[in-house]
């Protein structure tokens, strides 16, 4: 069984237009609304593979009674808790090939919320073989809420961590050590406080002696899977003390935003069934891109994750 934890969920909001005035008013004929947050979209496509799993986290207010429902309309299993700060809104606006995004802050959730997700963690986490703790942590929250998450779930489950990079940082440099991460190549550069100038293309391309360098840093020690994804580039993939070059199938792409989710929920699902490490990832980046071909991850058409996998190349560095 599957646990997703998502510390900060939203509703997304989506605007497609056609025109886009910046100085005036604008009059959006299509709004797509759904909730989101890493850990939600973690268990939408969770859903789609038919895993056995349940969401948590926190949520409040409108909103949050908005998130329940239509988890609830989809038989999605969840078990959040409620708090005195509202969900927050996600707005994204798409305008040709153009997009930009507005994230609403939270206000700081009262620390006695924080006590009952623990306590509740105490209770159910012995039930969960895989653990996910994805997305940003909401306002408020104590500095080690990851770390303390990981304390009480580590001795039962296999935890994939896929947060921002300095949250992942943290917790690598307090030597918690999940069984899996899956940082985008800028979550990455944080992680390892690489400063050098260098794109996510050009990086994926470089030899093997540069990359085997990079990948040899102390933080990473100890961690199964290190898996560093480029979008339409690729990945690098560290499985114990090898290293990968993962080159994918290239697809018209639709849209960017879940395709890591999906990946994470592909990692989660395939060794919950026990796949080998190598066949979960290349049918986990498959999720990743099929979910950039749809507009909405609900028509993700799970049943081509193979044909996918079969076309993604695999090169030993």
């Amino acid at each position: 069984m599957i646990l997703s934890i998502t510390s900060n969920p939203a509703i997304d909001v989506i605007y497609e237009m056609d025109e886009l005035d910046t100085n005036g008013v604008n009059v959006v004929d299509d709004v797509y609304k759904t909730p989101g947050g890493k850990g939600i979209n973690v268990s939408k496509v969770l859903d789609l593979l038919r895993a056995d799993f349940m969401v948590t986290g926190f949520i409040g207010g409108s909103n949050g009674d908005y998130v329940i429902d239509k988890l609830d309309d989809v038989n999605i299993k969840h078990d959040f808790i409620f708090t005195n700060v509202d969900t927050r809104n996600c707005i994204r606006v798409i305008h040709g090939d153009k997009q930009f995004e507005i994230f609403e802050k939270t206000n700081k959730i009262d620390s006695r919320f924080e006590r009952t997700f623990m306590s509740l963690i105490q209770e159910i986490g012995k039930n969960y073989d895989i653990s996910v703790i994805s997305g940003s942590l909401m306002n408020g929250l104590s500095d080690n809420f990851v770390e303390e998450t990981m304390d009480i779930l580590q001795d039962n489950s296999k935890i994939i961590l896929d947060t921002s990079g300095q949250v992942t940082k943290k917790v690598l440099e307090n030597n918690y050590k999940p069984y899996a991460i899956k940082p985008n190549f800028h979550e990455f550069k944080e992680i390892i406080g690489l400063s050098e100038d260098i794109s996510s293309e050009d990086f994926i391309n470089k030899d093997s002696d540069y990359l085997k360098g990079i990948f040899s840093n102390k933080l990473l020690d100890d961690i199964e899977i290190v898996l560093v994804t480029n979008g339409k580039y690729g990945a690098i993939l560290k499985y114990k003390d090898s290293l990968y070059k993962i080159t994918v199938p290239q697809y018209k792409i639709q849209r960017t935003v879940g395709s890591g989710d999906a990946t994470v929920a592909g990692i989660a699902k395939f060794l919950d069934d026990g796949e080998s490490v190598m066949e979960t990832v290349l049918k986990a980046i498959s999720l990743g891109v099929l979910n950039a071909r749809v507009y909405e991850v609900e028509k993700l058409d799970v049943s081509k994750i193979n044909e996918v996998a079969e076309q993604i190349d695999v090169e030993l560095l």
